[in-house]
């Protein structure tokens, strides 16, 4: 089952677009991955999660903060209730004033799916996306182009989610006969 991680804003939901698309998602059989926030994160899932006979789970890759007595905890206001399986990590939502290398939990969202869309969002959101070309895993944009400025060159931007959806399939599919043709390293070494 591939892992498709949905990114966006933290704050504005913009749900005409991730709701169908947590929806398509469930019935198709895939998990959801999200930074497990509000905003795009929240409604996609909660549309996710809402879906009946969905065998996929919601995937939530928390950010922390630094805690005296239990190491790490929650950012406040994670994870989002519609998070089946929440992923902590030590590592921080990505900040403004932090260098362009600095590991944050955007490395974990990218790394972990298989399939991005990423959806209109702010810094944290380009930066999903740069990691996603850096780290060549497929990847598509859904929404309006001008709110995909300063994305790299050649980034696929689709207005309409049927677009998406054939992406999607299609290169969950690869992703799945490339898994099929690894070779098989158990019992050596």
């Amino acid at each position: 089952m591939a892992i498709i991680g949905v990114m966006g804003s933290g704050q504005v939901e913009w749900p005409a677009l991730s709701e169908p698309l947590g929806r398509w998602l469930a019935e198709n059989g895939f998990d959801l991955l999200t930074g497990a926030g509000r905003g795009v994160m929240l409604a996609t899932a909660r549309a996710f999660s809402s879906s009946q006979g969905r065998r996929g789970r919601s995937i939530g890759v928390v950010p922390s903060e630094a805690h005296p007595v239990h190491g790490f905890v929650p950012s406040p206001g994670y994870p989002n209730p519609y998070i089946d399986l929440p992923i902590m990590t030590p590592l921080p939502r990505k900040l403004a004033a932090a260098p362009e290398d600095a590991l944050n939990r955007n490395y974990v969202n990218v790394l972990t799916s298989d399939v991005v869309v990423a959806l209109p969002g702010s810094r944290g959101t380009l930066d999903e996306i740069c990691l996603a070309t850096r780290f060549a895993k497929p990847l598509i944009c859904l929404g309006p182009v001008e709110a995909f400025a300063g994305v790299p060159a050649g980034t696929r931007i689709a207005a309409e989610l049927a677009q998406v959806y054939e992406f999607v399939l299609a290169a969950a599919g690869a992703s799945a006969k490339a898994g099929e043709e690894a070779p098989d390293c158990r019992g050596q070494g």
